[in-house]
């Protein structure tokens, strides 16, 4: 990805200018037009990017404090999509208050969901890091 050779502090400036801009969008989307399907689709993207951006910065320092031998590489990779799978739970919260279905288990079951597609993407990512390990250590032995 083109923001692993960022340093950490500037992706996370980044991520707040995001979350600050999206949510400046959402403030002038809500106050300037009427609630049809297309803008209310664009302010759940727009609440995705705003809790995303946020929250991203957070997650880093969170793992990066929890996950002490992790490469950092890793730890903001985990940061941001840890931030996106925060602002997906809070738009899809948003969706079940608009139509009026908010139940306690089926909120359960959303943020189960996005652990489980974590989890799923965690164990594909260490694959390839085996399987690249594996492929250097072969070449060293030729």
């Amino acid at each position: 990805m083109f923001f692993m050779r960022m340093k950490p502090r500037t992706i996370d400036v980044l991520s707040l200018l995001v979350a600050i801009l999206a949510t400046a969008g959402l403030a002038a989307l809500v106050i300037n037009l009427p609630p049809q399907p297309f803008f209310v689709a664009v302010a759940l993207a727009l609440i995705v990017l705003v809790v995303g951006g946020f929250t991203a910065p957070v997650w880093r320092i969170l793992l990066k404090k929890m996950l002490v031998k992790t490469p950092e590489r890793e730890v903001i990779m985990m940061g941001v999509r840890f931030g996106l799978w925060s602002g997906l739970f809070v738009a899809s919260l948003v969706i079940l208050n608009i139509i009026h279905f908010v139940d306690r288990v089926l909120i359960i079951a959303i943020l189960a969901l996005l652990i489980m597609l974590e989890m799923f993407l965690q164990q594909n990512i260490a694959g390839k890091r085996r399987k690249r390990v594996r492929r250097s250590a072969k070449r060293i032995k030729r």
